[in-house]
């Protein structure tokens, strides 16, 4: 009897032990709280959900919102170096490990959202992730995105591009948007993500720029009153994981990882398409302000004319003309 019984319960934890091992587990880095407001949580969960579904529940996958693995520039050098670390960050955070992610970031390349997806999950969108892989040592396993940033401030209306003057507005780290903005007639304030709520909160800043998701899922409508649509940047966001992590892994995982991010990825554009002009009129009721530019044209041809001093902080002309082109 009582060999029966250890026999029992030798083949349990052997059972239980084979389970654990075979188990591959990930932590995902990501920007916001984990709320329904948030583009980067609605992904974390269908791609948590998908990644064991299709690993035949191998894959597991552990949400770190709320910047709790540190801002988005210091998640993707974290991302370049640890073992089964997988994080999203909007281009200009990629760009300084991974130049041609600029590209996105161009200043009026996109018209409309139709545009930004088509480029995102064609052909080009696997040029620049190829591009990406070998700047910077990081895959991209999908991009997310969620429309075009808004400049919100806490001072007065943007209804001219003279009405930018004085304002501090805060911009990542990033040449691309320092020289936009500088463009504009503004001096722009580089600031980590994690401080942006702080700093707009206590006046160390009047404004940033995001879109509408995003606005509304760092709660920005508690201390910025106005918004003013520019649509010249869109936000988009690749989800990245190392190379050298990614080729560890067994081929089944790997098919597993990339078919359920590739998936959640397109479920969270299509999110992000239908909730922008719900979170937009949420914004709205909740006390901020909607203005609207009476000279865009003068703001489009302002940041066009830098295009040129930007082709170098993008991977070169040349990847700029052959997205113009894949747009066509």
């Amino acid at each position: 009897m009582k060999k029966t019984i250890f026999l029992l319960v030798f083949v349990f934890l052997f059972c239980f032990s084979s389970q654990v091992i075979a188990e591959v587990v990930f932590s995902f880095g990501h920007s916001n709280p984990p709320n329904d407001r948030s583009q980067n949580h609605y992904f974390y969960l269908k791609f948590s959900e998908l990644a064991k579904k299709y690993s035949d529940g191998e894959i597991v996958i552990n949400e770190f919102p709320s910047n709790q693995l540190g801002g988005e520039q210091d998640r993707v050098n974290k991302a370049r170096k640890q073992t089964n670390l997988i994080t999203q960050a909007s281009t200009p955070n990629v760009a300084p490990f991974a130049p041609s992610a600029g590209v996105l970031t161009l200043p009026y390349m996109f018209n409309d959202m139709d545009e930004i997806l088509a480029l995102l999950d064609g052909e080009f969108g696997t040029i620049l992730s190829d591009r990406i892989l070998k700047e910077s040592g990081l895959r991209v396993l999908g991009y997310l995105t969620t429309g075009f940033r808004m400049i919100t401030n806490s001072k007065r209306c943007i209804n001219t591009i003279g009405d930018m003057e004085g304002l501090k507005i805060r911009v990542p780290k990033d040449a691309i948007m320092l020289k936009t903005f500088e463009a504009w007639g503004v001096n722009p304030i580089t600031m980590a993500w994690p401080e942006v709520f702080t700093g707009l909160q206590q006046g160390v800043i009047d404004g940033q720029i995001n879109s509408y998701i995003t606005n509304y899922a760092a709660g920005f409508q508690e201390v910025q009153k106005y918004i003013t649509p520019i649509s010249a940047m869109p936000w988009i966001a690749p989800i990245l994981i190392s190379e050298k992590s990614f080729s560890r892994l067994e081929p089944k995982i790997q098919e597993a990882l990339l078919k359920a991010a590739h998936e959640a990825a397109l479920l969270e554009q299509e999110w992000g398409v239908a909730k922008e002009k719900e979170f937009q009129e949420i914004l709205v009721e909740k006390g901020m302000e909607m203005c609207s530019l009476e000279d865009s044209n003068v703001w489009k041809e302002k940041a066009r004319a830098i295009w040129p001093d930007l082709y170098e902080k993008v991977g070169g002309k040349e990847l700029a003309d052959q997205a113009l082109q894949y747009l066509e």
